[in-house]
């Protein structure tokens, strides 16, 4: 409830005195609360698929790419239309300062008036051109495919940016448990060392250092919800939603699901499936088509067109006119520049060729790293988690020797702090261990949301 609101209702009660008012005032109270938690409720825990879906629909990065395709399919179009055929109007007025006179002999012939209309329209069509149109229009669409799949890798590095994310404000959620257990376990050694000083059997030292123990403890509750703030801002811009949007998640996630493949065969699948590897391939044909386009500049060209011409004159006996032009264009010698342009292109395939032969051989090597680092995260979780259970016995018993006066509050103090230490670690280890899962599948071209897609959310243990 919001500091506003709950003023007014101690405005309420000071104003409605008496049994009556007060039992309004906590009614509307509770009612109030009621309708906050149902309205938490009713806007759902955010999966973590759901999560990566949305930033496949809405992130700058998903937006940017369907922008950069829709640009590439204009380009497609604009190749396209050297298949149809060019229509082209021009009309003017002139004014001269003497009308177009021909001498013949002794005789002056008026051949234009001073002012006059003229128009004409024509129309041409290209009817070969070697294979230019062809072989640019199959480039267009292989640039099209490229920029396709660029826009999908990025969209994918997105997705795992926000994995990311979406994990750190798990972190978060899991160490301010944690944060609360050290508050819970220094409060109730607070009370013994309290009990015991008054008893006289403590020195006041005792005293003060687990009080100062507890305020850090304290300040640290405060870090760890700035990281959580901070964090879902970060996750809603990722999500294309504004920075103050309400997020609710999950407290906690279960252990990272299964792979369904081995290291050949993810590797196999990086090889077919990787989105960077896909838009070099697409590159590459672009790149091939341009080849073809620049061989085809040393055939000539052939075109076809048709006009009709207009000028205003009373000393014409014709003055509209029709007629219809067949030519053809080649530029028989340019010095090499066209040899040039060939080798160019050439040199371009080649370039992208060494490029997808990197990328492929850098793939087997990544996917092989973020295998060898998801196995070791999952063991250190592993062992985090056997460290835990080793802290907790250990205080156990450090809080058992210091009751029975054989153990310096110290060394409470020090077992509390182990034990918080290997929580921590716990919680780090195992959310790092779904970050390396996230980062091997993207680098395999496996998608992220399909993979998480029956992820059930784990429950805070009462």
């Amino acid at each position: 409830m919001g500091t506003d609101r709950g003023d007014a209702f101690l405005i309420m009660l000071r104003r409605w005195r008496g049994p009556f008012g007060i039992a309004l005032a906590t009614a509307l109270l509770a009612a109030s609360s009621t309708a906050q938690t149902a309205q938490a409720q009713g806007q759902g825990e955010l999966s973590l698929a759901e999560t990566l879906r949305e930033i496949a629909a809405r992130s700058t990065a998903a937006v940017t790419a369907g922008l950069d395709l829709d640009a590439a399919k204009e380009n497609t179009r604009r190749a396209q239309a050297s298949y149809y055929p060019s229509v082209s109007l021009s009309a003017g007025h002139f004014n001269r300062d003497d009308p177009v006179v021909a001498i013949f002999g002794d005789f002056a012939v008026p051949t234009t008036e001073k002012n006059f209309f003229t128009g004409e329209l024509d129309v041409t069509e290209l009817i070969w051109d070697g294979g230019r149109r062809s072989s640019a229009v199959k480039g267009s669409r292989s640039a099209e495919d490229a920029t396709a799949m660029r826009g999908q890798a990025d969209v994918r590095a997105a997705q795992l940016e926000g994995m990311g994310t979406y994990l750190a404000i798990l972190v978060s959620k899991a160490q301010r448990r944690v944060v609360a257990q050290r508050e819970a376990s220094l409060q109730d050694h607070l009370r013994e060392v309290k009990d015991l000083f008054d008893q006289g059997v403590v020195a006041r030292n005792d005293l003060l250092a687990t009080e100062v123990r507890l305020r850090s403890v304290q300040d640290q509750a405060g870090r760890v919800d700035n990281d959580e703030a901070v964090a879902v801002q970060a996750l809603n811009r990722l999500m294309g939603r504004s920075p103050g949007d309400p997020l609710v998640l999950p407290d906690q996630l279960p252990s990272p699901p299964p792979l369904t493949a081995n290291p050949e065969d993810l590797r196999k699948r990086a090889a077919e499936g990787n989105k960077q590897l896909l838009a070099l391939r697409s590159r590459l044909a672009a790149e091939q088509d341009a080849v073809g386009v620049r061989k085809a500049d040393s055939y000539p060209t052939f075109i076809a067109q048709a006009s009709h011409t207009y000028q205003q004159n009373q000393y014409l006996l014709y003055p509209n006119a029709n007629f219809l032009f067949l030519g053809v264009n080649w530029l028989a010698y340019d010095g090499g520049a066209r040899r040039a342009g060939v080798r160019e292109a050439e040199i371009a395939v080649a370039r992208t060729a060494q490029e997808i032969t990197d990328l492929q051989r850098q793939l087997e090597i990544r996917v092989d790293h973020a295998y060898r680092d998801y196995q070791q995260a999952l063991r250190e979780s592993a062992t985090a988690e056997t460290n835990v259970n080793a802290s907790v016995e250990n205080l156990r018993i450090v809080e058992d020797q210091y009751r029975a006066g054989l153990a310096k509050s110290t060394d409470v103090l020090d077992a509390e702090s182990t034990l918080a230490e290997s929580r921590f670690n716990l919680v780090n280890q195992h959310y790092n261990a779904y970050l390396k899962q996230g980062a091997l599948l993207t680098v395999a071209g496996e998608d992220l949301p399909t993979f998480y897609a029956n992820l059930a959310p784990k429950r805070q243990e009462q």
